[in-house]
């Protein structure tokens, strides 16, 4: 087993930061693969929409933007959506995010994530570069 995501866990639940090098493109280009994200520990209830964090899931660790908040019997849960994504993901128990994602950094030059509204349009342009070439 990889020892990797055990050991984040730990750091982040002891109220450290963290940081590591992303991959993958379901974030691009808030997340490019390659980028180090800087992950810290949060209260789920302070998350909102729009927010990126670090969530244990089927797959494995994900770092995706909150596209919906709700509460099912008692408990916190998030819908989360990589932006460059056509789907949402699975629901997302609070017991199951490590952490939020407060910067970006690639090449040394670090970077706030951009907010929710930004990430729109930019999803807006993925969907219409994906429309069949007869609605263009």
């Amino acid at each position: 087993m990889n020892e990797f995501e055990p050991t984040l866990r730990e750091v982040l639940s002891a109220g450290h930061a963290a940081r590591f090098r992303a991959s993958g493109d379901s974030m691009y280009p808030a997340i490019r693969s390659g980028d180090y994200l800087h992950i810290v520990p949060c209260d789920a209830s302070k998350l909102r929409i729009g927010d990126i964090i670090l969530a244990r899931t089927e797959r494995g660790l994900t770092a995706h933007r909150i596209v919906r908040i709700r509460v099912a019997e008692g408990s916190l849960q998030f819908t989360m959506r990589g932006d460059n994504a056509l789907r949402c993901d699975r629901l997302v128990a609070a017991e199951a995010v490590l952490g939020v994602v407060e910067s970006v950094e690639n090449g040394g030059n670090a970077r706030q994530t951009p907010p929710e509204s930004a990430t729109i349009i930019r999803f807006a342009a993925v969907l219409v570069r994906r429309l069949p070439s007869t609605f263009h």
